[in-house]
């Protein structure tokens, strides 16, 4: 259940692994036109992405999926993903990294370059 629609919304329908117990560790805003683009990593930590504006083709959990304004992105420790392409610009979206744990690495890890525990 990595991309949750207004439907899904509510503490009961979460993902078990989604129960923040260690902390928020880094919060932002991340915005961008047609040309946005993230390449494929991942984190030592779950991160959430609350999207405020415009559609997005994303990766997650081997996926390629759409978010758009009103969802919220799901992403474990260790799960890596991207945003493809934006569909609807401006696209924006709200992201809180919690729960770090493993090596407690910041920041964008690749594959190859950067391992998970």
């Amino acid at each position: 259940m990595p991309v949750l629609k207004h439907q899904d919304f509510g503490a009961d329908c979460a993902p078990e692994w989604c129960k923040v117990t260690g902390g928020i560790c880094g919060m932002g805003i991340w915005s961008c036109g047609l040309d946005g683009k993230v390449e494929p990593h991942f984190h030592d930590n779950e991160e959430f992405w609350f999207v405020t504006k415009g559609k997005a083709r994303i990766m997650t959990e081997g996926e390629e999926r759409i978010a758009q304004k009103g969802d919220i992105v799901c992403t474990r420790m260790g799960e890596e993903h991207a945003i493809w392409e934006v569909l609807e610009a401006p696209y924006e979206h709200v992201w809180i990294a919690c729960n770090s744990r493993g090596r407690g690495r910041k920041g964008h890890l690749h594959r190859g370059v950067d391992q998970p525990d």
